[in-house]
């Protein structure tokens, strides 16, 4: 079930596995013309990066001395094991997030306090040079001048993302609706560019594509500058996902397990809950990552 509160964008996945492997391959290509009599064209299908994301535990304890226990006004106000299950759910909210935190940052690695494991095609999420398992001309899903958010420069990420190549040069088919991920920061602008009824910031009728769910917003504050950690996120960043075509996911292999405990020395009563989790891209299709600061970039 999804409980982090990033469905669809990024998915929940369960699995009962400690280490979770993801592959995939091309489809078949196009097919061919060829002459009655002649043999059928061959066609060639491309196996894509294997990536994998070992499962880590987290957790919590809740410690309630037996005096509190017995003598603590408002008890009604205190119930430990709701604390701890909200503990998850805020925890998974922010894990989702380090998924588009990380986007510009190479390599795996621990980013606002989640391990993040990105596509094991060599490069980061958000990149200028993916490379294509048929060795063809590599492919970008990331602003290489980090166009800021403007309704101009989101049609400028919608046709970019549109127009992705599978692996063998084959376009991608059946996008569904388009997500716009931001920041509170720019939760505002992005909702006057999709909500408008005429498009907006223009004086002219021309009619708003984004608007009726074609492009929903989805903001948190996950992504702006410092909420996730010192030195983590931004208050410019901004991407688009399209969850048909994305593999961005949180891989629960255990848990949440709750537990109560009594001390046997002290006595005092302990709240547990812990839960054995991945944070994966395991494809940098269906997203397009833009800095947003007008700063170059290239990788």
């Amino acid at each position: 079930s999804q409980i982090s509160g990033w469905d669809p964008v990024v998915k929940t996945l369960r699995s009962n596995d400690q280490t979770s492997n993801f592959s995939g391959k091309t489809g078949a290509g196009f097919l061919q013309r060829f002459s009655d009599g002649s043999a059928i064209p061959s066609l060639n299908r491309y196996k894509l990066f294997d990536t994998s994301v070992s499962h880590y535990p987290v957790g919590g304890r809740i410690e309630v001395t037996r005096q509190t226990m017995l003598y603590r006004d408002f008890a009604g106000v205190f119930d430990e094991s709701n604390d701890l299950l909200t503990a998850v759910k805020v925890y998974l909210s922010r894990a989702a997030a380090q998924i588009f935190n990380r986007a510009f940052t190479a390599g795996n690695g621990v980013t606002g306090g989640t391990r993040v494991v990105q596509y094991a095609d060599g490069v980061q999420l958000a990149s200028t040079a993916h490379p294509r398992a048929d060795g063809g001309t590599a492919q970008s899903n990331a602003s290489s001048t980090s166009i800021p958010l403007t309704e101009s420069n989101v049609e400028v990420g919608r046709i970019a993302l549109l127009n992705q190549l599978q692996d063998d040069a084959v376009p991608m088919l059946n996008p569904g609706p388009l997500y716009l991920v931001v920041g509170i920061n720019n939760s505002k602008t992005a909702q006057i560019i999709t909500g408008s009824d005429k498009r907006s910031g223009t004086a002219n009728n021309d009619v708003n594509i984004y608007a009726g769910g074609a492009m929903i917003v989805m903001e948190s504050n996950w992504l702006d500058a410092g909420i996730s950690g010192s030195g983590v996120g931004s208050n410019t960043q901004w991407f688009l996902v399209a969850p048909n075509w994305a593999k961005l996911a949180v891989v629960i292999s255990a848990g949440p397990e709750l537990e109560f405990l009594k001390d046997k020395d002290t006595k005092s009563h302990l709240w547990d809950v812990i839960l054995d989790l991945g944070v994966i891209s395991y494809d940098w299709r269906g997203s397009y990552c833009s800095q947003g600061n007008n700063a170059a970039f290239t990788i």
